[in-house]
């Protein structure tokens, strides 16, 4: 315990620390966002864009962290534009970013000599080099989710259950869906520079997973999957530090574990 209190007490593992808390228990809300809606392709539609900002960034001279973010953004509001519209189908158009993006990245990584190395760090992250400058960005982002989602609590609802029946109650679902999309989008990439883009799923896509097998209400799903998300980052970050395991790994597993834990916990329930 002594030596985890001392590395704790190290300004970059504390940083770390803090910045997987919160965004573990703010981005993990938008899981239930991107089970809702069926949007577990817009993930990889983020990763792709992030590694052509990413590219875009360095061949500009600024930073590959600030360029993914701002093309990851911009991507999503034009997938929140599009969702509504029947002529390009939302699958269709997350597969063309996909597509085109990778494509644009390598041609720049030939054309441009872009370090093939500095853009795919994107896709590995680094949560000890968390600065103060990024942990402020996490918890701004993590602030707006949850602003978003207090303020507009009964829309998200209504829009997430029946989009039909918000659509009748006066709710500007299209409004909304833009909303969401560029949420989850601000997510995913913040979620990049916290475990890199193979593990975002340990922070925003499973706790949520695990979360609406379990509740029974909207709001119990929000809770749940916050905790869920709070329990995988603690969890994994303390394991990391004890064992000496990488973070992003070892807190995927525990998400993972969470996961089956209440898999199996719903198996006993349903059997009794």
């Amino acid at each position: 315990m002594s030596e985890l209190l001392r590395l704790l007490a190290l300004p970059p593992v504390r940083n770390a620390f803090i910045g997987m808390l919160a965004a573990g228990a703010t981005f993990s809300l938008l899981g239930v966002v991107i089970v809702s809606l069926h949007l577990s392709s817009i993930r990889f539609v983020c990763m792709h864009t992030g590694l052509l900002g990413a590219a875009i960034g360095l061949a500009l001279g600024f930073s590959p962290a600030l360029g993914a973010l701002l093309l990851v953004l911009l991507v999503s509001l034009l997938l929140g534009l599009r969702g509504g519209r029947q002529a390009v189908s939302s699958n269709s158009l997350m597969g063309i970013f996909m597509t085109g993006s990778l494509a644009l990245t390598f041609i720049m990584l030939a054309a441009a000599s872009v370090p093939a190395m500095d853009v795919f760090s994107v896709f590995t992250g680094n949560i000890l080099m968390l600065g103060r400058a990024d942990l402020y960005l996490v918890f701004a982002a993590g602030l707006v989710v949850l602003a978003v989602f207090l303020l507009a609590f009964r829309e998200l609802q209504l829009v997430l259950l029946d989009p039909e029946l918000a659509a009748a109650q006066g709710v500007p679902v299209r409004l909304v869906n833009i909303v969401l999309y560029v949420l989850v989008g601000t997510g995913v990439a913040v979620a990049l520079r916290l475990v890199g883009a193979l593990l975002v799923d340990a922070i925003i896509l499973l706790p949520a997973v695990a979360a609406l097998r379990t509740a029974r209400s909207f709001v119990a799903a929000l809770v749940l999957s916050s905790l869920f998300g709070l329990l995988a980052c603690a969890g994994g970050f303390i394991m990391a530090l004890l064992l000496d395991w990488p973070i992003g790994a070892s807190t995927a597993a525990v998400a993972v574990l969470i996961l089956i834990g209440q898999m199996a916990v719903s198996r006993i329930i349903i059997r009794s």
